[in-house]
């Protein structure tokens, strides 16, 4: 017989933490919807497919680099497999 076991965790960040858990949904956001923004734009303009990368976000916004890099990366995948799916 099989089972299945799980387990549920809470966790309780300090303060400093808690910041930096807001800075990167806020970022990860950010960049989400830039690069819809630009991902929408460029389709409108050529009829294909661009997905800007988060590095080249990085020089014009200075607070993405406070932030974790793969979070922001993951943005940047959701945006592509989102366009993907659509076509």
């Amino acid at each position: 017989m099989k089972y299945n076991l799980a387990f549920k965790y809470r966790i309780y960040p300090n303060k400093e933490q808690e910041l930096l858990i807001n800075k990167t949904f806020g970022c990860v956001r950010s960049v989400y919807n830039t690069i819809l923004y630009a991902a929408n734009k460029f389709y409108e303009e050529t009829g294909k497919n661009k997905i800007i990368t988060p590095a080249s976000l990085k020089s014009e916004n200075q607070f993405l680099k406070e932030v974790d890099s793969l979070a922001l990366s993951n943005a940047q995948l959701n945006v592509r497999r989102s366009f993907t799916n659509f076509f």
